[in-house]
């Protein structure tokens, strides 16, 4: 200890370009932790990891037409509802990312906040999260794309897509974060680049040259395209789209071994992504939904992905084809950081000896710096999924939505009992700090988490997502009892600390 102080002391007393790696180096062993991670990330990169992993343009691609069957085009304006609540818990999220800046962030968390038990469960969700979302977002890929190199591709066309690019990301993670997060910044710059590009023409097309669309009317209509009848339970589902779109902004937070500086960075990167995400993301999907020419349910109708024939209607086919090429690059940065985020999950899991195999698992390799095992099982469950659901992506991303929330919501539970029994870690001066607004945003996201986890379970439509997630998570159930519960009961598991 007297060593991390007097390291932590010099890098204060005498900054200097290489001040930062040294205290961040006796921060983690502060925390128990010798540096094994590159640490490379800076503030962009971070910012970049995080807004690629909520990825606006995966989610809009891929989900536009949903709020137009539920509730119709007003269901647009539900992300006005959703950004707010979303924030609750972003803002808890950076006050504990700059308390504890550990990879595996929400295990780490709940384990030194709520006790090693708990946070094992925190983690397995965690866990069947990020893998869910890196098959998810894999599948999103060939589902996508497929159609734009094949006239009529076939299942196995649409397989092989997902899984070549799933198959290249994985590498790309082995040969180290510096090359990923590298080829991140690209697709990421040109995501925010692009989606910026299109909101501005979108908003000049609509308002001054474009001819027949559905024009602001489209905000208030009530005309879902399946007609059936508005109830709740519709309501409540047509939000699923900003909430599918606002996820995994945490990724910052759990790539903090690897981020300089991550007390202050991984906030702040959390933070800036949703910020972004939510304004950007709101502001195309309206302006998409005003710029649709003619019926809604003819464009929902017709054989090409909604959004790429918008924007090939009514900007040309080479303003159609770039729009390909800008979600192409998102979706890929969304994938290379989805393959990020799980296998440091799973690596923080191994390194506690907290999963099977945890020897293998936790290893690193010695030039590259990343956990190579950790990457191979990542990325061989991503594959094998992709084979089993058969391409059917949207299925994916409802367990992807529940298990994030379970996540968000166990998360929160942890800091709530931390800060009733005084055990909240204090942070650094300038580090983010919620203060008294902590308990109150707790308490807002807990709520609303709740309600998105009902929402995703309680519908016949998610009756099967509900019993896939309830099967993942009965394994971690079965794993603790085992085995896990034993060795963590004697300190044989668990965070170092």
């Amino acid at each position: 200890m007297n060593s991390t102080v007097k390291h932590l002391a010099q890098a204060v007393e005498s900054p200097s370009f290489d001040a930062p790696a040294v205290s961040d180096d006796a921060d983690l062993a502060a925390l128990g932790y010798t540096q094994k991670l590159h640490r490379t990330m800076g503030p962009f990169t971070s910012f970049a990891l995080a807004f690629s992993m909520v990825s606006i343009n995966t989610g809009v691609v891929t989900l536009f037409a949903d709020p137009f069957t539920r509730v119709g085009g007003v269901g647009i304006l539900l992300w006005l509802l959703v950004i707010p609540l979303v924030a609750c818990i972003v803002l808890v999220y950076s006050h504990l990312a700059g308390r504890i800046p550990l990879t595996g962030y929400a295990y780490q968390w709940s384990s030194r906040l709520a006790g090693n038990h708990f946070g094992w469960f925190t983690g397995w969700v965690a866990f069947v999260s990020f893998v869910a979302g890196t098959a998810a977002t894999s599948a999103a890929i060939g589902s996508v794309f497929a159609p734009e190199i094949w006239a009529q591709p076939t299942q196995a066309q649409v397989q092989g897509l997902s899984i070549a690019a799933t198959l290249v990301v994985g590498l790309l993670n082995v040969f180290g974060i510096k090359l990923a997060t590298r080829i991140n910044d690209l697709g990421a710059g040109i995501e925010i680049f692009g989606t910026v590009i299109l909101a501005i023409v979108l908003f000049a097309g609509v308002f001054f040259f474009f001819d027949h669309t559905q024009g602001l009317h489209i905000l208030v209509s009530a005309e879902p395209t399946s007609k059936q009848p508005i109830q709740f339970a519709t309501v409540a589902l047509a939000t699923l789209l900003p909430v599918s779109v606002l996820l995994g902004w945490e990724g910052a937070a759990d790539l903090a071994e690897e981020t300089k500086d991550p007390r202050r960075t991984a906030p702040r990167a959390m933070i800036r992504a949703v910020v972004v995400s939510s304004v950007l993301g709101f502001a195309v999907f309206a302006l998409l939904g005003i710029a649709i020419p003619g019926s809604v349910a003819d464009l929902l109708n017709q054989p090409e992905n909604p959004v790429i024939h918008i924007v090939r209607l009514q900007l040309g086919r080479f303003a159609g084809s770039l729009m390909v090429v800008v979600a192409f690059a998102s979706i890929l940065a969304c994938l290379i950081a989805n393959m990020a985020v799980a296998t440091r999950m799973t690596f923080a899991l191994s390194r506690d000896k907290m999963l099977p195999a945890s020897g293998f698992l936790s290893s690193i390799h010695p030039r590259f710096g990343t956990p190579v095992g950790a990457i191979i099982l990542i990325t061989g469950v991503a594959v094998a999924l992709n084979l089993a659901s058969g391409g059917f992506v949207t299925a994916i991303y409802s367990m992807v939505g529940l298990t994030y929330y379970l996540t968000y919501l166990l998360t929160l539970i942890a800091a709530f009992i931390a800060h009733k029994k005084g055990r909240m870690p204090t942070a650094p001066d300038g580090v983010f700090d919620l203060g008294r607004l902590l308990v109150p945003m707790i308490v807002i996201g807990g709520i609303w988490a709740l309600f998105v986890i009902v929402t995703l379970t309680l519908p016949d439509e998610n009756h099967g997502a509900a019993v896939t997630t309830v099967i993942t998570l009965g394994v971690g159930v079965v794993w603790w009892l085992a085995s896990l519960r034993g060795r963590l009961n004697r300190g044989l598991a668990g965070p170092s600390r």
